[in-house]
């Protein structure tokens, strides 16, 4: 069972949460598992799981992603 070190991921000023974290590692691997033409391939080759692959993509950098703006706040404009 691989370590990822959790902790390196919440301290991320994009993160801030484990519950960000785990949603973020949930979208990433539902991408790995049912790639599009636009995916970004896998970045992580050293674990077997979507899941641990996902996770230690955005803990180590290797994937950016950036904040969807909510529906209020883009129609008060």
């Amino acid at each position: 069972m691989p370590l990822l070190d959790i902790e390196k991921g919440v301290r991320k000023k994009e993160i801030k949460s484990r519950f960000r974290l785990v949603r973020l590692a949930g979208l990433r691997s539902r991408e790995l598992l049912n790639p599009k033409e636009d995916t970004l391939p896998c970045q992580e080759e050293n674990y077997d799981k979507y899941t641990t692959k996902a996770l230690s993509e955005i803990i180590n950098g290797k994937v950016a992603f950036e904040p969807i703006e909510k529906e209020s706040e883009i129609s008060d404009e």
